[in-house]
């Protein structure tokens, strides 16, 4: 039986702009370490900042000496990061985000484009619930190996 050695990176900011850019370089390193290409790279670079700054400006209120704390964990077949705020407040569940198309017809706000930014970058992004009582938001993005399939020769 063989088994895969989990790789995990955490990392704990000040709640305040410019530190997302941080988080972000440092879960790039840690993506490119385990063997992620550089497009999946980008991609999770661009998530990993909007679910910062999600989670400053609405879960934290911009509140300094609060603190934004991320888990990154790789098992050899997926990466999945989450961050957490200290939730001043709370996410409510809206449904699904406003597309682009509800936007540019103004039938959505146009700000808020950050959540449907990440659902496009990940394979998976949303909130998850909070099953302990503990006051804060937690967002989850995960990234799955990409299988490259072989055509058949002919």
């Amino acid at each position: 039986m063989t088994t895969t050695r989990q790789h995990i990176i955490e990392i704990s900011f000040p709640s305040e702009f410019g530190y997302e850019v941080i988080a972000r370089e440092a879960i790039a390193t840690f993506a490119r370490c385990v063997g992620f290409d550089r497009d999946r790279i980008d991609d999770l670079k661009t998530a990993v900042s909007e679910a910062c700054i999600n989670a400053i400006e609405h879960g934290n209120k911009k509140v300094h000496g609060l603190t934004i704390d991320i888990v990154g964990v790789y098992d050899g077949n997926m990466l999945q990061i989450d961050i957490a705020d200290q939730g001043i407040q709370q996410y409510q569940v809206a449904g699904a985000p406003a597309t682009i198309e509800e936007k540019i017809a103004g039938k959505a706000p146009a700000r808020g484009m950050g959540l449907l930014l990440m659902t496009q970058l990940a394979d998976e992004a949303h909130f998850l619930p909070d099953t302990n009582g503990t006051r804060g938001n937690r967002f989850r993005l995960i990234w799955r190996e990409r299988v490259e399939t072989l055509e058949p020769e002919h």
